[in-house]
């Protein structure tokens, strides 16, 4: 199977995405997004990926403008010089993954037109792997700040419960998780997770001893710097499971966590690994070890959250992951909106790639469309 392409042209799109509410994340306030799209065009054929990173680099070194930056200045003008492409030619650029994540993602939604399949069935054939499953029915879950305040975080807790989300994920600082836990439970069934984002000090991990036995399927990414085997040693001292997001961000950290961190669970952020057969190595060793693990959202607008949920169809996610709807953020996403089926409260890894450059275009920002033939 080839799994190259030639390239006819290369274009980015800077468009500005509105959210139907501000999001308090940890290291942000968002009421919108800058989205950097990547299309490639190939014989008639259109593909794109979306660059995964939030408008400041205070929560990764990789960040929307830099994004831009580099695809605009280097990676694009390199891809129309070589022409042929495929995702094994890319191994030179190293160290940018939500940029890589992005070019191979259209490559990846060229490849798939060109086979008349959709991105689920194509991922079989490209890793040659029976794991993903196209059939998969997948729960959903959303992240609520609740740093913006009590009355914010309750109502967005309610509307969790009342559009069929599965799980919740609460943002929280150590003085309100106890009370932000009991508000959520009233809320009945959903599954309740709190994220720390590594805010906790080694003073103030006796929290972690209330929080057993509270029904949380999770607490993740508690405290920081501590490394595979702190983790482990940390995870071993409570009775609680612990998810690890921000220490663990690549495949060199997958490869080891059967061996140093027993008992923990994996947040997979697939942008993170930049190489797509990169990604594909990590989730095929934690299926292979049967580490607990879920697939998490970055604010992805439409054409970013078909890849995530492609990949999500993959065998090792055991958890409910974080890939709300189109609607939990945006009134007007980037193309047409992904949702659940009518009547059904999860999502579905196969889906027709309906975007078109009319629909992002609609969103681009003044003079920020740039194309290279």
């Amino acid at each position: 199977m080839a799994s190259t392409i030639h390239i006819d042209y290369a274009a980015l799109h800077a468009c500005e995405v509105h959210l139907i509410s501000d999001v308090e994340g940890s290291h942000q306030h968002h009421s919108g997004r800058r989205v950097s799209i990547v299309e490639l065009g190939s014989d008639g054929l259109v593909g794109f990926g979306e660059v995964v990173g939030l408008d400041l680099p205070n929560y990764s070194s990789e960040w929307s403008r830099g994004s831009d930056y580099l695809l605009r200045r280097l990676i694009l003008p390199e891809i129309i010089e070589r022409r042929q492409v495929g995702f094994h030619s890319l191994d030179w650029l190293v160290g940018n993954g939500a940029s890589r994540f992005a070019l191979e993602c259209a490559i990846l939604d060229l490849l798939a037109k060109r086979a008349g399949k959709g991105i689920t069935d194509y991922l079989a054939v490209l890793f040659e792997s029976d794991s993903y499953l196209p059939s998969r029915k997948l729960s959903f879950g959303v992240s609520i700040g609740t740093l913006s305040g009590y009355a914010s975080a309750l109502s967005e807790i309610e509307r969790a419960s009342r559009q069929g989300v599965r799980r919740i994920k609460l943002k929280v600082n150590k003085n309100r998780a106890l009370e932000f836990i009991d508000k959520a439970f009233d809320f009945d069934p959903l599954e309740v997770v709190l994220d720390f984002n590594g805010s906790l000090s080694p003073d103030d991990l006796g929290l972690m001893r209330e929080l057993e036995n509270r029904g949380l399927s999770f607490v993740e990414e508690p405290t920081s710097n501590l490394g595979l085997i702190g983790y482990g040693e940390l995870s071993r001292s409570f009775d609680i499971r612990i998810f690890l997001d921000e220490t663990a961000s690549s495949q060199a950290v997958v490869n080891d966590l059967p061996y140093f961190a027993d008992g923990l669970g994996f947040v997979v952020k697939p942008y993170r690994f930049g190489s797509l057969f990169s990604l594909h190595r990590a989730l095929e060793v934690l299926a292979e070890h049967g580490i607990a693990c879920y697939a998490g959202g970055m604010f992805e607008a439409s054409i970013g959250r078909r890849f995530l949920l492609a990949f999500a169809s993959h065998r090792c996610f055991t958890e409910t992951g974080d890939m709300a709807p189109s609607g939990w953020y945006y009134d007007r996403d980037l193309g047409p909106p992904v949702i659940p089926g009518e009547g059904e409260n999860f999502l579905s890894p196969q889906f027709e790639f309906g975007t078109d450059v009319a629909a992002i275009e609609g969103h681009s920002c003044t003079n920020e469309c740039i194309t290279l033939m």
